[in-house]
């Protein structure tokens, strides 16, 4: 059975395009993308994050999501720390244990203090920082002949987020797809991400009626 690396890369061939178009398409960073097909999460900044990207990313080209998020399901998994491990990854097993009741204290000391200053390291991102904010489609400058567009994209999943001042409600993992009206020959739409404590971020986008 091929992974999802492989079936995103295949449906990106098939399109015949490029990671760099479809990175200036989708807003996803080329990097991002690479990773996505090789299979390698390390270089996501997580669990959720990396499943809206492969959500959308597979939305892009087209691919059964579902079926796509259950490979991923299939494949790997978040440990305790947070990182998307392989299913059935072991740690090596050695002839000799050195765990005793004396390295279990220390263990608990040191994981205790680790998850204390990560905490805080979260906290603090959390005051200090908006939320990210990544517009897969359309792209800015965008015409359609259409009366409405759908804006979609990805976001964190506790901030809330506005269109033109009009919440609107994110999807499980903070995915988010809406369909906006166009009144005018050229429309204005700014998108704003907002966490709880008032840190925003936004884009705005300019898109044409013909």
């Amino acid at each position: 059975m091929k992974s999802v690396g492989q079936l995103l890369q295949a449906g990106r061939v098939a399109k015949k395009m490029e990671l760099a178009d479809v990175a200036r398409i989708t807003r996803i960073r080329s990097e991002f993308l690479q990773a996505l097909e090789a299979d390698d999460y390390s270089k996501l900044p997580g669990n959720t994050v990396a499943r809206g990207f492969i959500k959308n990313y597979a939305q892009f080209l087209g691919l059964p999501v579902e079926q796509i998020l259950a490979a991923f399901r299939r494949d790997f998994m978040e440990n305790p720390q947070g990182r998307i491990i392989p299913r059935g990854m072991t740690s090596p097993v050695t002839d000799v244990s050195i765990w005793t009741p004396k390295t279990t204290g220390i263990a608990i000391v040191i994981m205790l203090v680790t998850m204390f200053g990560a905490y805080l390291l979260y906290q603090y991102r959390i005051l200090t920082g908006a939320p990210p904010l990544s517009i897969i489609r359309p792209i800015d400058q965008y015409k359609t002949s259409e009366k409405s567009v759908e804006i979609a994209g990805v976001t964190d999943p506790q901030a809330m987020l506005s269109v033109n001042g009009q919440l609107v409600a994110l999807d499980k993992g903070g995915t988010f797809s809406f369909r906006v009206p166009l009144d005018f020959e050229v429309n204005k739409i700014s998108v704003v991400v907002a966490s709880k404590y008032g840190k925003t971020k936004s884009q705005n986008l300019t898109i044409y009626h013909e």
